[in-house]
């Protein structure tokens, strides 16, 4: 059972559509998340800038970045560069993972959601923690 302390809330839980999701685990050093650099960035704005998304894309990839995935209904787009985190040992072993005040707070957070492959050891289901607590996930969004 997880405690509700506010740092474990921060590493692990997300909210994916409207569903709360829990996660649970731990790092089995796959790498996978430390190997490349993700952006989520204003889609209206960006497309502002570019006729349409394969213009955008023909662009992103002259400079090394692919275009991963869109959430229109959070006016999102989702960027991925094949760039590894310093921090990432040959063995995919995180240099800092142990060390909580050098290990930066997206790290602490990462992964929130099962997007990782079928590497990655964590596992996310919906929480049965909360069902007790009025929860407005509209707020969160």
């Amino acid at each position: 059972m997880c405690e509700l302390k506010r740092d474990n809330i921060i590493c692990q839980f997300s909210i994916r559509g409207n569903k709360l999701l829990i996660r649970t685990g731990e790092c089995n050093k796959c790498g996978e998340c430390c190997k490349t650099l993700n952006i989520t960035v204003v889609r209206d704005v960006t497309l502002s800038q570019h006729k349409s998304i394969k213009e955008l894309e023909l662009y992103l990839s002259y400079r090394g970045i692919c275009l991963v995935g869109e959430n229109t209904a959070r006016n999102q787009l989702f960027y991925s560069i094949n760039i590894p985190c310093q921090q990432l040992g040959p063995e995919n072993e995180c240099k800092v993972h142990q060390d909580l005040e050098a290990k930066p707070l997206l790290c602490h957070r990462y992964p929130i959601e099962s997007d990782n492959g079928e590497e990655c050891s964590y596992q996310f289901q919906p929480s049965t923690l909360l069902n007790s607590v009025e929860f407005d996930i509209a707020r969160t969004k």
